[in-house]
């Protein structure tokens, strides 16, 4: 057997592997005999991420990735999006944004990444709806580059009838994406005053993700200023705290709400 088809065996009993401790595992010792491997390096990086949580651990692991191939786009972009999180940090991201397009000027997701860095880290509205737009020529079948352009168009308020658009095409794309839901509920309710049409996204969102501590939030928040059903709200914001007692604007709306609403207090 040759050697890259030992290192594609070792991924494959990765990938079969439904327990995390023991992927992590596998790919430690993957990693041992295939040291100089970028796919395994990069692989165990956005394990680290997205299912460990560790962005330190996982930014290590693309820097490793990285001096082994200074030219990957995937693991430039990866690891942008994780230093853009920390200020100090994002200039070396913008670097590594601009690197990996450079290389690659067609890759529609660094270019959405990008435009999202550049919308909500730089407030540079005119490059971001810039890269938005070349993302989605790139590909136009990119549920979450069209969801992020929607928020944008929304949030911004540059265009509420293309932002709308953009929300149902997201729907079409991805209709099991809960956050795009819940995005477009909002879009409903404070853009649009469109009630009946956010609840009904709410509504569907939770059934999609009813462990997601946002949605009950949004959700109760939703529930208390426009239905005024005062008992639901508190039910939707108890049980957003009991998903995430670490949501400091949720524990702020709901002190607010109890402040306003003792009779829920005991």
């Amino acid at each position: 057997m040759t050697k890259e088809k030992d290192c594609w065996a070792w991924q494959l009993k990765i990938d079969a592997e439904p327990d995390a401790d023991k992927r992590e595992e596998i790919f430690r010792a993957a990693l041992q005999d295939f040291p100089e491997s970028v796919e395994l390096t990069y692989n165990l990086a956005r394990f680290l991420k997205y299912v460990r949580k560790n962005d330190d651990e996982a930014e290590k692991c693309y820097r490793t990735a990285l001096e082994l191939d200074p030219k990957d786009t995937d693991t430039l972009g990866n690891l942008a999006l994780i230093l853009e999180n920390v200020p100090e940090n994002q200039a070396e991201a913008e670097k590594l944004y601009r690197k990996a397009l450079d290389l690659d000027p067609e890759n529609a997701n660094n270019t959405g990444n990008f435009a999202n860095f550049m919308y909500k880290v730089r407030k540079d509205y005119e490059a971001a709806e810039r890269l938005y737009r070349k993302a989605l020529q790139l590909d136009p079948e990119h549920a979450n580059n069209t969801a992020n352009f929607a928020n944008f168009m929304a949030d911004t308020g540059r265009d509420n009838d293309e932002a709308q658009w953009l929300y149902r095409r997201a729907y079409e794309l991805d209709p099991k994406d809960s956050i795009n839901l819940g995005n477009f509920a909002n879009f409903l309710w404070e853009n649009r005053k469109n009630y009946d049409g956010a609840e009904r996204l709410y509504r569907e969102a939770l059934q999609l993700d009813p462990n997601c501590a946002w949605h009950h939030a949004n959700f109760a928040e939703f529930t208390e200023t426009i239905r005024g059903d005062y008992s639901e709200a508190n039910r939707l914001y108890r049980l957003a705290l009991k998903l995430d007692p670490d949501l400091a604007w949720v524990k702020t709306d709901y002190t607010r709400f109890l402040q306003e609403h003792p009779e829920f207090s005991a």
